[in-house]
């Protein structure tokens, strides 16, 4: 009867395990399925499973779990982990604790057969050793059979023609010395090896004839396998070097950090000689920005233009022409790449690989990876490598977005601070005897929040509103301004007016800070004692409660025309004083402190 293989599949999605379950026995395996690791290793013990489909997250424990229960009960059976792109660290870590390979979900049908088919192939061709022990002269596999003492009894036509020492009359060191040096250490009972024997991997299988002292070994050459996990395990490197470079991009703070990152995150895979990341310039010459493995005069080397007029450039070149990857297996004998022949024997390289940094369509540059080994890059590592330089083609774009954005922020950040200056020296022209009030309100306002710890937007919308807050005498007559005596109750009252003045003025213009606002309230006090509105703490928004401060101690420190300077100690002693009360408690100590330290000063003020 054919021995149909089983697969277990341990997922919590009731329509994934019933889905999956009639697609595998469509395709001919026996199929068990359990919702829990629980329910998951209670089948395992009941019957044996050639593969176990286990999902990562499970309501009652880990897939990780599950599989290393499973493989106690049954060592042989293998497991395939089907993950999801956040689990990929953890998917990663399973197959170094023995799974066989992951999945990462939506994954491909045919792909997750295709790793079936292959553990049930791994499993078949081992029990094919241990169906030819009876017939090992047939077997394609090399067989050997030792004595106690480790001379060699019997050795089939594939051991003979493998190790061709084994028939000398006297057999020699080679793999008999390791054979012997097993059995010395124990191996005599059925067990597994590794060995190497040349360019291959083989294990060996002891199996003691019954009743003799004699042992058989069975040797299985498993170096196509050993490849397929050494690929595995280059491709884990890469995405997880490759998810290291796309957290990078969220706070690279230039394009030249950005290109260094990416190329020494390359450089460290296993078997990259260098990394080189090329950026296209108008005349098409691609500039070498950064580079990883190669010294700067190996770099220059590289230079190539990237027109379709140009000669061969290399890889780079034709791969920024072209707009697409372009991979070397074996760039000695590549005759597409002549020029590099020399070059690369010189620096041992053996195989190569260029892609695109193509964002929304437009290649802006090319990076390119160098390697030491013949065909490094196969399509699927080249498919990730277009995916990374897709992603830094995208950062890059956003670098240079957000450069551009900065400068011209910073040129209307200019033309905003002339505007503000100008208005502010033009309300200074009615007002002479007040010249540069608004100047040194604005500093101190600033200086003040920055005390206070404010964010860097508050601290620059205080610069703002210091020289915009007495906008409004624009609108009461200079006669008034500078009036050396005494003014009347109608006079003052036109004074007190132009903190409204200012607000109509302001109210309507788009500032990123509540300028209007704190031009309105600047003249409040926290007891409602204030004007326009008599408002109370509450009310009265953080950038007046600065300004307030900031407008009285310059006001004091400095001369008026009906006045001369109360000086700064005077003005100190005024906001302590009514501390609480008519000013806010954390504005008056962040200023005391600023002069008390003289870590502020007013220009001419003692």
């Amino acid at each position: 009867m054919k021995n149909i293989p089983k697969v277990l599949v341990v997922d919590d999605d009731a329509n994934l395990r019933k889905t999956l379950s009639d697609i595998l026995r469509i395709k001919g395996y026996e199929v068990a399925s359990a919702g829990t690791g629980t329910d998951g290793i209670a089948e395992a013990q009941r019957t044996f499973f050639n593969v176990a489909l286990i999902d990562l997250k499970l309501p009652d424990m880990s897939g990780l779990e599950v599989m290393g229960r499973i493989k106690l009960i049954t060592p042989l059976t293998e497991a395939i982990i089907l993950t999801g792109h956040g689990a990929l660290d953890t998917a990663i870590e399973a197959t170094n604790k023995g799974a066989y390979s992951y999945l990462l979900k939506p994954y491909d049908i045919d792909d997750l057969l295709l790793h079936i088919r292959h553990v049930i192939e791994l499993q078949r061709s081992q029990q094919e050793i241990v169906r030819l022990a009876s017939f090992p002269q047939v077997d394609p596999n090399p067989v050997i059979e030792v004595d106690a003492s480790g001379e060699v009894t019997y050795r089939n036509p594939a051991a003979e023609l493998l190790f061709p020492e084994l028939v000398q009359a006297r057999p020699g060191d080679g793999v008999l010395a390791d054979i012997r040096g097993a059995l010395g250490d124990g191996e005599r009972k059925r067990s597994v090896r590794e060995v190497r024997v040349g360019d291959a991997t083989f294990e060996q299988f002891f199996y003691p004839v019954p009743d003799s002292d004699l042992t058989r070994i069975y040797m299985l050459d498993i170096t196509e396998r050993e490849k397929h996990e050494a690929r595995l395990n280059r491709i884990n490197l890469l995405l997880l070097t490759i998810r290291k470079i796309n957290e990078y991009l969220l706070v690279a703070d230039s394009q030249e950090a950005l290109y260094r990152f990416v190329c020494e995150a390359l450089k460290g895979l296993e078997d990259i000689a260098g990394v080189v990341i090329g950026i296209k310039l108008p005349d098409y010459m691609l500039k070498m920005v950064a580079w990883a493995g190669f010294s700067d005069a190996m770099v220059s080397a590289l230079d190539v233009r990237g027109d379709a007029t140009a000669p061969a450039g290399g890889i780079m070149g034709l791969a920024a022409r072209e707009g697409r990857s372009i991979v070397i297996a074996d760039i000695q004998n590549d005759a597409r790449f002549a020029p590099l022949h020399e070059m690369a024997q010189e620096w041992q390289l053996k195989s190569a690989a260029a892609v695109p940094l193509v964002a929304e369509g437009e290649a802006i540059g090319v990076l390119a990876m160098y390697s030491t080994q013949r065909d490094a890059f196969d399509q699927q590592i080249t498919s990730f490598l277009a995916d990374a330089a897709t992603d830094l083609a995208i950062g890059v774009r956003s670098q240079r977005l957000r450069s551009k954005l900065e400068a011209t922020l910073g040129s209307l950040r200019k033309s905003l601070y002339g505007t503000v200056e100008a208005v502010a020296r033009m309300v200074e022209t009615r007002d002479p005897y007040t010249a540069g009030h608004e100047r040194r309100v604005a500093q101190l306002s600033s200086t003040i929040g920055k005390e206070m710890g404010l964010r860097e937007r508050q601290i620059e919308g205080l610069r703002v509103t210091g020289y915009l807050h007495d906008i409004g005498k624009i609108a009461v007559p200079a006669e008034i301004l500078s009036k050396p005596v005494k003014l009347t109750e109608i006079e003052f009252a036109m004074i007190r007016s132009h903190s409204k003045i200012g607000y109509d003025i302001l109210k309507d213009m788009e500032f990123p800070w509540p300028v209007a606002q704190a031009v309105l309230q600047h003249h409040e006090r926290l007891d409602g004692s204030g004007y326009p509105a008599a408002l109370n703490a509450g009310d009265i928004i953080l950038e007046a409660r600065v300004l307030m401060v900031a407008d009285v101690v310059e006001a004091m420190a400095t001369h008026r025309p009906y006045r001369a300077s109360l000086g700064l100690e005077a003005a100190i002693g005024e906001i302590n004083s009514n501390r609480g009360k008519l000013y806010d408690p954390d504005v008056v100590d962040a200023c005391v402190r600023l002069f008390a330290e003289h870590r502020f000063a007013f220009d001419g003020v003692k």
